[in-house]
């Protein structure tokens, strides 16, 4: 199924496919698979299919060799502010759904991965990119800020202090420094990325998906709770699952 943008906006579309309990969304705008209002309108309804199906992983890629370059800023710039603040409102509220997904949501990054590219790949669970890929927020070459939650969200992942200094000198980083960084957790060959990306997913779809439901819960709710109460609840977790085994 393919997602075409709305509103008489001939700004690209995502491709929807469920099979084997993954539902794969493929952004395609080519040549930059650019964002639109169309496309995030289109994401909105992969995510009703995604947690009202029977399926367990959420994977979000680019066709050919490009994740995403982000929205358009030269094409925003025709909008008046009152038509970019509901685009900018949405965009979030869709960003934060999957971030708060109860099920695994991965980003397989392609390749280039700017801007709301990656603010939208940092929203998932899990990322992962190929060799060559190049990451980045660059919006300070714009005279603007990442707008997408990629300020919070990055220092999540690389600190504060790091995360500072990628935004303020919007630099794009290789594939091997993003997994240094912890921003991506794997890469694979770009020659069989595809393959390489479709083991991944099956691996965790092998494993016990209360399991891993529970684990998201679990680390979803550790920033805000002391370390007392972490440990608590995962004792808790633990001996709820436990109750779930076999008994020999």
């Amino acid at each position: 199924m393919s997602a075409e943008a709305s509103g008489g906006e001939p700004c690209g579309a995502i491709e929807v496919v469920a099979k084997e309990r993954i539902l794969t969304v493929t952004l395609a705008n080519p040549p930059d698979n650019r964002l639109t209002s169309g496309m995030v309108e289109g994401l909105a309804q992969a995510l009703d299919q995604f947690e009202s199906d029977g399926l367990d992983v959420l994977v979000i890629t680019g066709s050919k060799r490009v994740f995403s370059k982000g929205f358009d800023v030269d094409a925003m710039k025709s909008r008046d502010t009152s038509d970019l603040r509901p685009l900018l409102v949405l965009s979030n509220a869709i960003f934060t759904r999957i971030a708060r997904s109860p099920k695994l949501t991965l980003a397989a990054i392609s390749g280039t991965c700017l801007g709301g590219g990656l603010e939208l790949a940092m929203a998932c669970h899990l990322r992962v990119c190929a060799e060559k890929s190049r990451l980045g927020l660059p919006e300070v070459w714009l005279n603007l800020i990442p707008g997408l939650g990629g300020v919070y969200r990055l220092s999540r992942l690389v600190g504060a202090a790091k995360a500072l200094e990628l935004v303020a000198l919007g630099d794009l980083l290789t594939a091997e420094e993003a997994l240094r960084l912890n921003i991506v957790s794997r890469v694979f060959p770009q020659a069989d990325f595809a393959e390489r990306v479709a083991l991944f997913v099956s691996a965790l779809t092998a494993a016990n998906q209360k399991v891993i439901r529970e684990v998201l819960r679990l680390a979803a709710c550790s920033g805000s709770r002391g370390e007392e109460e972490n440990i608590r609840q995962t004792t808790e977790s633990f001996i709820e699952l436990w109750s779930c085994l076999p008994k020999t």
